[in-house]
């Protein structure tokens, strides 16, 4: 497994054309997400994002009601396949300047990877690296960097 296939959420909410502002942000609301995928059947046809929802729909004064998702909806997707890399990802969320990152298996939406949930897993992939590297530069000098756990072996 990739490690964008790990950390990305597989429990899609999503949302199919046709359907209100409304009942999109009533579902983003109740499932706790701040974005979702919008889907024509299989196919992926935009995303919608709190961002979106502020812009679009309530800074144009716009009716949620009457509003249908596809009007507001950010079409123009990026998306990384589950075997995209790390840097890959990190290069999209940078460049394109989003939150939200639909991930595809052969094509398909298959889950989608929030900022939040990238950076918690470079954060702490950064911190046991360098806690091996103290850990390594503690040996290297001849210094037992768990010596304080078990007292001094017999010293």
């Amino acid at each position: 497994m990739s490690a964008i296939e790990s950390l990305m959420e597989t429990e899609l909410v999503d949302a199919s054309i046709g359907e209100t502002v409304a009942s999109v942000a009533n579902r983003m609301a109740e499932n706790k997400v701040g974005a979702l995928l919008v889907r024509d059947g299989d196919k992926l046809c935009g995303i919608f994002s709190e961002r979106d929802l502020v812009q679009r729909v309530v800074g144009e004064g716009r009716d949620p009601y009457a509003t249908n998702i596809e009007e507001v909806m950010t079409g123009d997707v990026a998306s990384a396949d589950v075997a995209s890399t790390v840097k890959d990802v990190l290069e999209i969320f940078r460049d394109r300047g989003i939150r939200h990152l639909p991930i595809t298996r052969d094509g398909k939406p298959a889950g989608i990877l929030s900022t939040r949930d990238f950076l918690s897993y470079l954060v702490d992939g950064l911190e046991k690296f360098i806690s091996e590297a103290k850990y390594n530069e503690a040996i290297e000098e001849g210094a037992d960097p768990y010596d304080h756990i078990g007292g001094s072996y017999g010293r």
